[in-house]
């Protein structure tokens, strides 16, 4: 069984617990130390924080993308190959 060295040692665990065979001795050694304890508190609030989080494009970024996929025309040409023009 390992030891929790390092702050990456606990998030590590907060992500993988469910997945370790020793997690509950894990999770009563976190329990038996006050200070492991409260960083452990604090990241497993983070780690549920960062889940409820959506991230994605703005709306501008959105409507910037839509409107140069509709002013964009490529055509063939034999001798140059693909032609791309921003039709304004």
């Amino acid at each position: 069984m390992q030891h929790f060295t390092t702050l990456n040692d606990l998030i590590l665990f907060a992500y993988c617990e469910s997945g370790m065979p020793d997690a509950s001795d894990y999770q009563k050694m976190i329990n038996a130390d006050g200070k492991l304890s409260k960083q452990y508190k604090s990241i497993k609030k983070v780690k549920n924080y960062l889940n409820k989080l959506k991230v994605g494009p703005s709306e501008f970024v959105i409507k910037n993308l839509l409107n140069y996929s509709k002013a964009l025309s490529v055509t063939r040409s034999q001798s140059a190959g693909n032609i791309s023009l921003v039709m304004n």
